[in-house]
């Protein structure tokens, strides 16, 4: 779990302006525009992580959830914003990044685009279709051996109940050193 985060947080990134409202940003991904499970690891695989321990924080900057009753909104920040948690990268891990995570490993409903990773920047979108709807989310951010900062503008349409959820949210992550703590 604390890897998936980590990755996730890797990756995920928003492109949240001033006067934007979650979910501006946060597209439909045309198929003309998708891209294959080996062109998004491609992408991801250039994204160089030092291996360690590292520290990572998930924060939901607005959410917006038009058909929630009154405090959810509220409620539903609390419960995914994080302090700050640990977790390690192996050198294994750090060789070859999770890409398949963003590649479809096991969604094939997911479709990808705009995948790229350059010159310590990391951008792209996925677009998930579940049961009653659709998620779509853009994300872009920087990336160091010893560091990274990722944004996120989400939009969820068609939950239960019709019900919508749009988001912003940044993760960030910094390496404190060589040696892992003990996992329990």
């Amino acid at each position: 779990m604390r890897r998936t985060m980590g990755m996730l947080a890797l990756l995920a990134a928003g492109l949240s302006a001033c006067n934007d409202k979650p979910g501006d940003k946060a597209g439909d991904i045309a198929a003309t525009d998708a891209m294959s499970k080996q062109a998004v690891k491609e992408q991801v695989d250039k994204v160089q992580l030092k291996p360690g321990q590292w520290e990572g924080r998930f924060t939901v900057q607005d959410i917006d959830m038009p058909q929630a009753p009154a405090g959810v909104e509220e409620h539903m920040k609390s419960l995914m914003n994080q302090s700050a948690y640990k977790y390690c990268i192996t050198p294994e891990q750090a060789a070859n990044p999770s890409g398949e995570m963003f590649a479809g490993q096991e969604n094939k409903d997911c479709t990808y685009g705009g995948f790229e990773a350059k010159a310590g920047k990391v951008k792209g979108q996925v677009s998930c279709k579940a049961q009653n709807g659709v998620m779509n989310a853009a994300m872009s951010g920087t990336y160091a051996p010893e560091n990274f900062t990722m944004d996120m503008d989400m939009k969820m349409e068609g939950g239960a109940q019709g019900m919508t959820m749009a988001m912003t949210a940044r993760s960030e992550g910094k390496w404190i050193g060589p040696d892992c703590a003990e996992q329990h």
